[in-house]
């Protein structure tokens, strides 16, 4: 009995105490994923970056000069050896050559008459030997030419050289990337390894230095700490700032102002990283201010430094032609005309009143002549109206019964056809006597002779 009493207390007692077994099941998934997502995390900090397999991806819709991207990546950093993996994620083939851009043209590229020239053989030495001096936008150096990369497509392009390769489509020339090759040596290897920046670095008053771009110039305030400037120039076909230096300490630093309206690194509208080379070498900086108007770096510069390059995309962008702003076309609305129906004219035909011309009743004269004839003026005339032995009676022609008949005419006219030929007769038979009579007188005076 006392078991059974005390059993429902004890079970009480341990389901207060013990969590149950869902509870435990999610305590340990937590902890399993927390250590996979930590295991991953560290091991993405280590691992090392592989320069040998670098990958640039074609935009979609790069082929299209306002497109927004034509390249993810537009400036590539490598070394001698290592090769750049080309992506075709546009919807049309592309094709990529390497060459030199011809510095008197920037500024005023047309590209719808971009000139690609081919690389001039009678140059023996390097591409690098191009002359500026030349109607070509772009001359082909032979160093890099892809072939037809079409659409989901990739290409390795290898890296054999060092310096600079600028690399465009030829058939939409405004899609370029530009791949800098350095040598490796100790000091890129120790500023990859080491990656801790000064904070806090005492720099010096601010400095103005004037550098020369194209004929104009431009005035770069800085600041610099255990270091000093010698000089400054541009670099046109590098789109570059060269600052020669000076370094003291085991590391200089480097504060400059770059004025946007005089050099900027900018890809497809927005802000791109600055290369910054000393020596021909990576090293380490930061944006530590950057507005509308202009960005500030500061740059770590190793000891024993000379010369420190900045590399940006673009000098002077008031020369630089803006992308056409594309306007977008009003469409007017049609107004639609309401035909006008005229209402047709119905003329009234005009009915002539028909002129009834009063017939004129000639007086009939009281001059009257015989039959046969007609009164005309003061005298009467035979009247031609009729044919012979009729006259003119009212509007008829009746027969004159004052002219001789018809038969006693006839006889009148046979009788006279009568006499004619016998009186012709006769004349003939007299003339035929007296011809006798003539022949035989002739022939008797014959025969007295």
């Amino acid at each position: 009995m006392l078991e059974n009493k005390n059993m429902p207390n004890l079970k009480s007692e341990y389901s207060v105490h013990f969590p149950n077994v869902n509870s435990l099941m999610k305590i340990s998934l937590g902890l399993i994923l927390f250590t996979i997502l930590s295991t991953a995390l560290v091991y993405a900090e280590n691992k090392p970056v592989d320069e040998n397999n670098l990958s640039v991806i074609i935009a979609e819709n790069a082929f299209l000069y306002n497109s927004a991207q034509y390249f993810d990546n537009t400036m590539i950093s490598t070394n001698p050896g290592a090769s750049v993996v080309i992506i075709n994620n546009d919807t049309v083939s592309h094709s990529l050559v390497s060459g030199v851009s011809n510095t008197n043209s920037i500024g005023k590229i047309n590209f719808d008459e971009f000139l690609v020239c081919e690389f001039d053989p009678n140059y023996t030495s390097t591409y690098s030997n191009q002359n500026d001096v030349t109607d070509c936008d772009f001359t082909k150096d032979n160093r890099i030419i892809t072939g037809e990369i079409s659409p989901g497509n990739s290409v390795s392009i290898p890296i054999d050289e060092i310096g600079n390769y600028r690399i465009i489509d030829p058939d939409y020339p405004w899609m370029e990337i530009s791949v800098y090759s350095f040598p490796k040596s100790s000091t890129q290897a120790e500023a990859t390894e080491s990656k801790v920046i000064s904070t806090s670095p005492v720099i010096t008053s601010v400095q103005n230095i004037s550098v020369n771009v194209d004929g104009t110039s431009f005035n770069v305030p800085y600041a610099t700490s255990g270091m000093t400037v010698l000089g400054i120039e541009s670099d046109i076909e590098s789109m570059s700032l060269i600052f020669s230096v000076n370094v003291i300490d085991s590391t200089g630093k480097l504060d400059v102002k770059l004025e946007r309206s005089f050099f900027d690194s900018i890809y497809g509208g927005v802000d791109d990283s600055f290369f910054i080379l000393a020596d021909g070498d990576e090293t380490i900086f930061r944006e530590t201010q950057t507005n509308s108007q202009s960005r500030t770096l500061m740059i770590d510069i190793p000891s024993g430094t000379e010369e420190l390059e900045i590399i940006g995309s673009i000098f002077d962008s008031s020369k630089v032609i803006e992308t056409p702003v594309i306007e977008t076309p009003v469409i007017e609305t049609p107004v639609i005309e309401t035909p006008v129906i005229e209402t047709p004219v119905i003329e009234t035909p005009v009915i002539e009143t028909p002129v009834i011309e009063t017939p004129v009743i000639e007086n009939s004269s009281t001059n009257q002549c015989g039959p046969g004839t007609v009164l005309e003026g003061d005298s009467c005339v035979i009247d031609q109206r009729c044919g012979p032995g009729t006259v003119l009676e009212g509007d008829s022609c009746v027969i004159d019964s004052s002219a001789p008949s018809v038969s006693t005419q006839s006889s009148t006219s046979s009788g006279t056809s009568k006499e004619l030929i016998i009186s012709i007769t006769a004349g003939f038979v007299i003339a035929g006597i007296v011809g006798i009579i003539l022949a035989l007188i002739a022939k008797a005076n014959k025969n007295k002779n």
